[in-house]
């Protein structure tokens, strides 16, 4: 009749229903506990997640699996995997298939599902650059299996022997070992305050900071490689992935961060009847362990449950995701992961957003754009749509054969719609077709924007769970228009002009003074202008690149030239009656030879 919360950042694993005593902890692939999880035992856990692992064993690992899944560019990439055997000898097998039988995207996902932590979290957070990422490996991204089996009893009491300085059950009244919920970063567990406050305590698991810290230098060094050799992975800017990566998982590693989060959240809502933020234990939370209120509730989309409650779906639809919009529009503070096991309804019916590990930002200027292009979407207006697409990537204009192509686009994106009654349309097709757009025409979004555009997908998802007829675009609107209309409102735009006043008369008063500065420069000799011309690095690159073949050119035609003179001139040593050094020089001449080659085939640059 209950549902216990996963309340931690690190999977997407959910308890569908429970218990309030001791819930079986269980797990499925869609982000719901269902699945027995399994422990390990103490030898195992010392040796993989207690003892720091070094840099040369780790390299060992990322390279087997990724041989394993035919990232050898010899077997699995093209051209060379038409000429090589399909035979067991020749081509990695999973799952009784051969790896040609997958798709390079789907293979991309079984390497990262199988190194572990570091490389799942990687990829979820790349799923979030529709704009660098191709379709494909969007939807396999989404299907990951973030499944972890639970740290052995005594691992977890010296996790908080080591931040407190005594044992759980010292210090609680109540601690289960068993944890609620397992994943790949923390396991989460179910205790008694000395008071008698059910509480839970996310843990985080034994020495996940060291692997992860040796797999960010991998994934740096990995991210050159593909950006220096194989230059068609460069349209997915691998660095500029992995900085993003650095930054979101260093923040999830430290629990007091998702604890500010949720304080922030709550004083966002303080006064507010219709939502109830968790409590926060801070004199029992750490960087390793946070504390949090055990929620007693029904998940948003448990309508059978809810319907005790005197609660339909559509109420719930429009309840619920209303105060998400407030969230993002009103607050600019929201929450990133809305899926429906981080949203509950209490017994008072108040609604409960639990999970606070991933939290967006957005500043004003952003949700002004969200807000001029959600509107153009729903005023059908192409023009207005594009405008506000190029804002989104900061793009001046793009050249005119691609802007008008953009505007081809966009009509064919709004008429397909426009034919559809309300009630077909479908705000993640909306979505995907915009992020589509994205890719196609290279224009990059601020990752917060990013994020914000898949938050409003899963709720639109949660939205049509409740409401087979919820439409998000229609019932946005509402406050995409109220932002607007804060926006010019006559008191706001009477501050922005005393503002533009004020830096008209900073910006008068200190002319004089610039103007005399240079003259004083132009009269001394001492004013310099630069001068800087840009977009000529592919053209260095390139003569770089040409200058170099033709030197390693005329060393091979040197080297042929003077072993065939050895040849002619009997210079001894002998191999069967032919001069040792002319011999030694064509086979020489002859791999340098095949080395140009083969990086001109590389190249496609015959």
């Amino acid at each position: 009749m209950t549902s216990l919360p996963d309340q931690s950042p690190d999977t997407e694993d959910r308890l569908e229903d429970s218990q309030i005593e001791r819930p079986s902890p269980t797990m499925e692939d869609d982000g719901r506990l269902d699945a027995p999880v399994q422990p390990i035992d103490s030898a195992h856990v010392s040796a993989k997640e207690r003892k720091s692992p070094s840099l040369i064993s780790r390299y060992e690992k990322v390279i087997s699996v990724l041989v394993k899944y035919g990232f050898a560019d010899i077997i699995a990439h093209p051209p060379f995997n038409r000429f090589i055997p399909k035979s067991d000898r020749w081509v990695p097998h999973v799952h009784g298939k051969s790896v040609f039988e997958y798709t390079r995207y789907e293979r991309m996902r079984m390497v990262c599902e199988e190194l572990g932590t570091t490389y799942i979290k990687f990829a979820q957070i790349a799923s979030n650059r529709p704009d660098l990422l191709p379709e494909e490996l969007l939807e396999e991204l989404e299907n990951f299996q973030d499944r972890a089996p639970y740290v052995e009893h005594e691992s977890i009491r010296q996790v908080f022997i080591g931040e407190f300085g005594k044992p759980p059950e010292e210090l609680f009244l109540e601690f289960d070992y068993s944890p609620i919920a397992s994943a790949s970063m923390a396991q989460v567990h179910y205790g008694k305050l000395k008071d008698g406050t059910e509480v839970v305590f996310k843990v985080q698991r034994p020495g996940i900071k060291e692997i992860i810290n040796l797999d960010i230098q991998i994934l740096r060094q990995l991210a050159s490689l593909l950006e220096s050799y194989f230059p068609q992975y460069n349209s997915f800017q691998p660095n500029e992935l992995v900085t993003m990566f650095e930054d979101s998982i260093r923040k999830e590693l430290h629990f007091r961060h998702e604890a500010s989060n949720l304080v922030r959240f709550r004083n966002n809502f303080k006064g507010n009847l219709n939502i109830h933020v968790p409590a926060f234990y801070a004199d029992f939370s750490t960087d390793r362990i946070i504390c949090l209120e055990f929620i007693r509730g029904y998940k948003i989309t448990d309508l059978t449950a809810l319907n005790a409650l005197e609660l339909t779906g559509p109420e719930l639809a429009l309840k619920g995701i209303s105060l998400y919009f407030e969230q993002v529009f009103d607050h600019g503070f929201f929450h990133a992961d809305p899926h429906p096991g981080n949203i509950f309804i209490l017994p008072d019916k108040r609604v409960c957003f639990v999970d606070y590990g991933m939290m967006g930002v957005v500043l004003e200027h952003d949700k002004v754009l969200m807000a001029n292009l959600l509107l153009a979407i729903a005023d059908r207006d192409i023009i207005g749509l594009k405008r506000a697409l190029l804002k989104f990537g900061k793009i001046e204009k793009l050249p005119e054969d691609k802007d008008k192509e953009l505007e081809y686009d966009l009509e064919e994106f709004l008429t397909e719609y426009t034919s559809m009654t309300l009630e077909d349309i479908e705000g993640t097709e909306v979505m995907a077709a915009v992020n589509r757009l994205f890719f196609l025409y290279k224009i990059r979004i601020p990752p917060n924007m990013l994020l914000l555009i898949k938050a409003l997908v899963i709720i639109e998802g949660v939205g049509l769970k409740l409401d087979p007829y919820y439409n998000i675009i229609e019932n946005i609107t509402p406050f995409v228009r109220r932002l607007l209309s804060r926006k010019y409102h006559p008191a706001k735009l009477g501050r922005q002009a005393i503002r533009a006043a004020g830096d008209a008369v900073r910006l008068l008063s200190a002319l004089p003074e610039d103007i005399m500065e240079v003259m004083r420069k132009v009269r001394q000799g001492r004013l310099h202008i630069e001068f800087e011309h840009t977009g000529l690095d592919p053209f260095y690159k390139a003569m770089d690149q040409v200058s170099n073949r033709l030197a390693f050119s005329i060393l091979v035609a040197a080297l042929i030239l003077g072993s065939a003179l050895l040849v002619i001139a009997h210079i001894p040593p002998y191999i069967y009656g032919i001069s040792a050094l002319g011999f030694g020089g064509f086979v020489i001449s002859g791999i340098l030879a095949l080395r140009l080659i083969w990086s001109i085939l590389k190249h496609g640059n015959l």
